[in-house]
């Protein structure tokens, strides 16, 4: 079972920073729409993807304005998430920083292992907008980002990826230069080709007899295996099957944007 972010921790967060649309109005009439040419944007929220679950989403991001409307924006953005994946084999304890325990029948167990996800998003994105009034307005989002990556087990590992993603948003301005944005959005991104890792551990033999090898995550089923040390783990590692984490999801953000 995975331990993620709540989701009700950063959807507090994001309805706080809305707070801003329903109840600055009044003082946000005191200023008259005053474009700039560059925005510069601090925004922070909270991910569901495919498989990693939740995620602490971060970005910081430079608008150039093209036209009246239309902005482009280059971000740099932060993701993480810590997640105990768990999984069911057959044999007696572990070691390597694993645990088992005895459940059921006398060699069932279930045992699981820390991982620790990373992505530093580098995002092109286009935003149109519709003014509502002189402080207000309504926006669609749309761009393609690069997300390099870091999936950590016993072994750190790294992959980047492509993907497109969209949404919408609306901002108001409070300030001459201060703006109150909210955005929720949906990215496709998929990260593949990582290799599960091998943790050092005991097993038992039909004899009951103990045997040095390795358990490993089958990323089919969540199913830890063993694998006896037998002298051709080189080989053995090679022919393990790949997976891929699936960055796919919902995003809610919220934060300010300063013009310039």
């Amino acid at each position: 079972m995975k331990n993620h972010l709540s989701p009700l921790v950063f959807a507090t967060l994001f309805l706080f920073s809305w707070g801003g649309l329903i109840l600055s109005p009044l003082s946000a009439q005191m200023y008259r729409t005053e474009e700039r040419s560059i925005y510069l944007g601090l925004m922070g929220g909270y991910s569901h993807s495919e498989s990693q679950g939740g995620l602490a989403d971060l970005k910081i991001e430079a608008l150039f304005s093209v036209s009246r409307s239309l902005k482009l924006g280059l971000g740099l953005g932060y993701l993480s998430s810590s997640d105990k994946m768990h999984g069911s084999g057959f044999g007696g304890g572990m070691t390597g920083g694993m645990m088992g325990g005895m459940m059921g029948g006398v060699d069932s167990f279930t045992m699981g292992s820390n991982h620790l996800f990373r992505s530093t998003p580098l995002t092109l994105t286009a935003y149109w907008r519709k003014s509502l009034s002189d402080s207000a307005g309504v926006f669609l989002l749309g761009g393609i980002g690069y997300y390099w990556s870091q999936y950590q087990d016993v072994t750190v590992q790294r992959k980047g990826a492509f993907g497109p993603h969209l949404g919408l948003g609306a901002d108001l301005r409070i300030g001459r230069n201060i703006l109150v944005i909210g955005e929720a959005s949906y990215r496709f991104v998929s990260l593949k080709g990582f290799k599960p890792d091998l943790h050092p551990g005991t097993g038992f033999d039909t004899q009951g007899q103990p045997m040095n090898g390795f358990w490993y995550m089958n990323p089919k089923n969540n199913q830890f295996l063993f694998r006896m040390d037998d002298g051709q783990m080189n080989e053995f590692i090679k022919n393990l099957p790949a997976f891929n984490i699936n960055l796919s999801g919902f995003n809610l953000q919220a934060g300010l944007r300063f013009g310039f």
